[in-house]
């Protein structure tokens, strides 16, 4: 490593920590004042109003780092360019017979560095805060109802609705339990007060407690639904654990997948691949888009640098405002189309879920590679 290496490492590293830090700093003001009461409480239950705004704000900025390393990776790049070129240093190293592309490959191994780092981050760290991440500061209470997906257990035979959730208490109120495979020899449906979300234990598998369950159907007296292909409704006749006004459903249908699945965009790939394999035919496609786009993303961070590189190296001497401009340009619309292609194999329309995660990598790798590579040679 050259002495011009370590200097141009040094501004990157500098303009790294600086948009990270800026954009983090943007994070925490415009949440923090726009929510102050619910940090306020929030920070009396948990000790501290520092230790509270620490509890919730340190998970938000390792998932910022996670989401926005490529763009900081293009931005630095840029600013490291742009300030060679302002300070004549740029010219004087062009001079001395250095190529561009010398001057850029120590910054392409940082950011490969830097999106290496999102990446362990997205799979070790990130999981680990997933229930917080997955809340809004309004839902830190513990109190705030959100609205419920109507979701179809397809391998029970089995539709969940209901009025609202709780997501802190993993409660949903006024639900209301249709049934279509073999529950239906009793009942066809089951509402309640509510019903609780539990892991599976020694007593039950995963599933509802339902709580002032009633239905159509006298079900005092009836026996639980059980046949070899599994449990399908567990009633107090027969299950001592169960009060006279519970009974419990058992389901494969995780509590926050009746959110819309925000936990599982924190989740590490292989949580992801377990929810594939069973999770039944509920919302597989888009667990599978999500899960192939993990291996891809640090690919496609990597291609959406190669993609302003020459947008870069042909502003360095001109209007910085407008290689600025052109990049973010460039970024919008690669995330963009990146983002459509992802809905479209979500809903399993016109893509497959590997086609729509792969499908911007096989289409704008080659062109980045093949323009960066003639901007670094010239």
């Amino acid at each position: 490593m050259t002495q011009i290496d370590r200097y141009v490492l040094f501004l990157y590293g500098r303009v790294f920590v600086i948009c990270f830090l800026t954009l983090s700093g943007l994070l925490v003001v415009v949440q923090l004042f726009t929510n102050v009461d619910e940090f306020m409480t929030f920070g009396k239950a948990r000790g501290g109003f520092a230790k509270g705004l620490w509890e919730y704000f340190g998970p938000q900025v390792l998932s910022l780092y996670d989401r926005m390393c490529g763009l900081i990776t293009l931005l630095a790049t840029m600013f490291v360019m742009a300030w060679l070129a302002r300070t004549h240093e740029l010219t004087a190293i062009l001079a001395a017979g250095i190529s561009k592309g010398r001057i850029v490959r120590p910054l392409l191994i940082a950011s490969i560095g830097m999106i290496t780092l999102g990446a362990i981050l997205r799979e070790t760290l990130i999981p680990q805060f997933a229930s917080v991440l997955s809340k809004s500061p309004k839902d830190l209470t513990g109190d705030a109802e959100k609205p419920l997906k109507p979701t179809e257990d397809y391998d029970q035979g089995l539709l969940i609705g209901g009025r609202s959730l709780v997501p802190a208490k993993r409660l949903i109120l006024q639900p209301a339990f249709k049934f279509n495979g073999p529950v239906t020899s009793i009942t066809r449906q089951i509402t309640g007060y509510s019903a609780e979300y539990h892991d599976a234990d020694a007593n039950h598998p995963s599933g509802y407690l339902v709580n002032a369950f009633a239905s159509a159907e006298n079900l005092a007296d009836q026996h639980s639904i059980r046949n070899s292909d599994g449990v399908f409704l567990l009633l107090p006749k027969d299950n001592p654990w169960l009060s006279s006004s519970q009974c419990f459903i058992p389901s494969i249908i995780e509590f926050d997948v009746l959110t819309g699945g925000g936990k599982k965009q924190f989740a590490s790939t292989a949580d992801l691949i377990w929810q594939v394999k069973n999770q039944g035919h509920q919302q597989v496609a888009d667990l599978k888009v999500t899960v192939h786009s993990r291996f891809v993303q640090p690919l496609l961070d990597f291609t959406q640098l190669l993609i302003g590189i020459p947008l870069i190296l042909s502003n360095i001497h001109r209007n910085v405002v407008n290689m600025i401009a052109s990049c973010v340009l460039s970024f919008a619309l690669f995330f963009g189309i990146s983002i459509g292609l992802r809905t479209l194999g979500a809903n399993a329309t016109l893509l497959t879920p590997a086609a729509a995660a792969w499908a911007p990598l096989l289409i704008f790798a080659p062109i980045a590679w093949s323009r960066s590579t003639v901007a670094m040679e010239s």
